[in-house]
């Protein structure tokens, strides 16, 4: 058992460091290594494609509210001219206020 594990650790090192050396120095070899990672990737983008979909989906179903709740109140803001908006908490506060009423951080 030992006589063959000090055989085949040397082989695999030897092995590994051909590799290497020829992947560094053969475009050739990255051009072939890299034509199969973009095939396992495109492959995997096929098969997961159903997913992505019914995520973006989902994400898109979750997030429709807040973001019509935000263009109400940008079109609210450019409508009215009585007040601003507080960028940190988002209250309503008058147009010349330095700090906000509601919580008090400088404008």
């Amino acid at each position: 058992m030992i006589k063959v594990m000090s055989f085949i650790i040397p082989v695999i090192a030897i092995g590994v460091f051909v590799l290497t050396f020829v992947l560094m120095f053969s475009p050739k070899a990255r051009g072939k290594m890299m034509s199969k990672q973009v095939k396992a990737t495109k492959y995997m983008v096929d098969e997961s494609k159903g997913d992505i979909e019914s995520i973006s989906t989902n994400m898109a179903d979750a997030t429709k509210g807040g973001i019509e709740t935000t263009v109400r109140a940008i079109k609210k803001g450019f409508t009215e001219d009585e007040g601003i908006f507080c960028k940190h908490c988002g209250s309503k506060i008058a147009k010349d206020s330095k700090f906000c009423s509601n919580c008090g951080k400088e404008l």
